[in-house]
């Protein structure tokens, strides 16, 4: 099972002016499947301190014990040592009904992950809609992720009719606990209409959190505002600022945008080896722009032997990086 993310990215033109006759892109699959980031590890728990520290088999004996004694959290935890082959031999099916023990008696971490094993059929037969149940269950008691997924589930349109609006109701209410991508997703419904009032400002705003929380495309598009000025003031130089975040971080629209920034001087001092430097990265990930070839191609020998050698150090400097 793998949940729909929203990603309308932009592939610009100029510098930063968009392309008027380009449709956005339908909504795609994001990598990695159900979000499952939501850790229900309680520190005053000693079971779930057990676990923190690793004592897989001391939190197992210790959440039997509060289990029996009706901790609903205690289901839950048994169910992650299950899933997880911690401490105990691996057994989704056991896993599964530990979490439907939790889910029964209340707890909305139990709740969500059992959600997450109905979508994925692991453990039990695969049922979305019953996914759907547990997922706005959680979600009604304040499961940030199960809030983000059960607008997947309206997206989708499957375990329950697609309703953008209410994909944008539980969009809204993830990204106001900082999900990063919840955020994202219900900016891009913003500035497109729909499901919700056309808002370029609300837009604009949400936008930049999903951005400062990291959010990659975020990153990217939120440049992609303030260098056009869309529900924000004009700022070229605080657009070229984030997307040399987004093209350090690898993302080929940003190196491209970048180049463009560095060889008109939007935002920036014109720089004809550094813009070079960053089309020949983009162009190396699959990111065309004739416009760029031929900016590369007036570059002296000198020139390009410069744009390419800082171009191969990048790449050295990012892959010793993730080694």
């Amino acid at each position: 099972m793998r949940v729909l993310a929203f990603v309308f990215t932009a592939l610009l033109t100029g510098a930063f002016l968009p392309d008027c006759n380009a449709a956005p892109k339908a909504p795609s699959a994001s990598k990695g499947g159900w979000s499952t980031s939501e850790a229900p590890s309680d520190p005053g728990d000693p079971a779930y301190a057990a676990f923190e520290a690793g004592n897989y088999e001391e939190a197992y004996r210790l959440a039997s014990a509060a289990a029996q004694r009706g901790e609903p959290q205690a289901n839950t935890l048994i169910g992650e040592l299950y899933e997880q082959g911690l401490g105990v031999h691996q057994d989704l099916k056991k896993a599964a009904e530990w979490f439907t023990k939790g889910a029964v008696a209340g707890d909305m971490h139990a709740q969500f992950r059992l959600g997450l094993m109905l979508a994925e059929g692991r453990g039990l037969k695969k049922d979305r809609r019953k996914a759907a149940d547990f997922f706005e269950a959680a979600a009604q008691q304040g499961h940030t992720v199960a809030a983000y997924n059960l607008a997947q589930v309206y997206v989708e349109g499957f375990a329950r009719p697609q309703d953008m609006g209410r994909a944008a109701y539980w969009l809204a209410v993830a990204a106001e606990k900082d999900h990063a991508q919840a955020a994202y997703d219900l900016a891009t419904l913003l500035r497109h209409g729909d499901g919700v009032a056309k808002d370029e400002a609300k837009a604009a705003q949400l936008m930049a959190k999903a951005a400062e929380l990291g959010n990659l495309e975020a990153q990217v598009e939120y440049a992609i505002m303030l260098g056009n000025g869309k529900g924000v003031p004009k700022d070229e130089a605080g657009a070229v600022k984030l997307l040399r975040v987004a093209a350090e971080r690898g993302n080929p629209i940003a190196q491209n945008r970048l180049a463009r920034a560095y060889s008109a001087g939007f935002g920036i001092e014109k720089d004809r080896i550094a813009a070079s430097k960053w089309h020949l990265l983009a162009r190396a990930a699959g990111q065309s722009d004739f416009r760029m070839d031929l900016f590369v191609m007036s570059l002296k020998p000198d020139e390009r032997k410069k744009a390419e050698g800082e171009a191969q150090a990048w790449r050295e400097e990012t892959a010793a990086a993730v080694r």
